[in-house]
C-alpha cells in the first residue's frame, strides 16, 4: 500500500507550490468545483508529513468554497463559468473535502451547509416520472440544454448518479450522526 501512498503524494508534491500558496494550474478566482476533488490528497498528505505547504494549499481551497457562487437556495454553483448551474457531480467534487474540512478543523456550522448543497440539488434534479435524478439544473432556466419549466437537463446520467450517491457516502463520513 506504502507504493500507492508515495505515488499519490508524488502527485501532490507536484501540484503544490513551493511555499504552499498555490496549486499549480489552479485559479481561484475560477470558482471552479471541479478543482477540490483532486486536492483531498492533501489530508492524507499533511497527516503523513506534516508539511506545512499542504495544510496552506488546503486553506486556499477553504477559501474557494467560502466564496463559492450560489443560487439563491444557498447551492453552489458548478463553476463560476456557469452561472446558476447545479451539477450532480458537482456534489463530488466539492462535498467531501468542505465535510472533512469541518470536521478536521472544528468548523461545525459548515455541516448544515454542505447538507443544503445536497438538498437543493437533490431537490430540482428529481425526476418524478422515473424516480431518477437529472444531470444539472439551470436556476436561471437559460441554458440551451435546460426545460425551460424547471431548469433540469434533459438526461439523466448514470456516472453522475453514481458521483452523487458517493458524495453522500463520502460526506456522511464526517458529518456527525447527529447532526439534524
Amino acid at each position: 500500500m506504502r507504493g500507492y501512498f508515495d505515488y499519490a503524494l508524488s502527485w501532490v508534491e507536484r501540484m503544490v507550490t513551493e511555499d504552499g500558496s498555490g496549486i499549480a494550474t489552479y485559479k481561484l478566482s475560477n470558482y471552479n468545483l471541479d478543482h477540490i476533488c483532486p486536492s483531498r490528497l492533501l489530508f492524507r498528505a499533511y497527516d503523513d508529513t506534516r508539511d506545512q505547504r499542504y495544510r496552506k494549499a488546503q486553506e486556499l481551497l477553504w477559501e474557494q468554497l467560502e466564496g463559492q457562487p450560489r443560487t439563491p437556495e444557498g447551492g453552489y454553483w458548478h463553476k463560476k463559468a456557469y452561472p446558476n448551474q447545479m451539477w450532480l457531480d458537482g456534489l463530488y467534487m466539492g462535498a467531501p473535502f468542505y465535510a472533512e474540512y469541518a470536521a478536521r478543523y472544528g468548523k461545525p456550522e459548515a455541516f448544515q451547509d454542505v447538507i443544503n448543497q445536497f438538498c437543493v440539488v437533490a431537490r430540482h434534479t428529481y425526476d418524478s416520472p422515473t424516480g431518477l435524478y437529472k444531470h444539472a439544473w439551470d436556476e436561471s432556466r437559460e441554458m440551451f440544454w435546460c426545460n425551460k419549466e424547471n431548469g433540469q437537463s434533459a438526461h439523466s446520467w448514470g456516472r453522475a448518479m453514481g458521483w452523487f450517491a458517493m458524495a453522500l457516502v463520502e460526506s456522511l463520513e464526517f458529518i456527525p450522526v447527529d447532526e439534524p
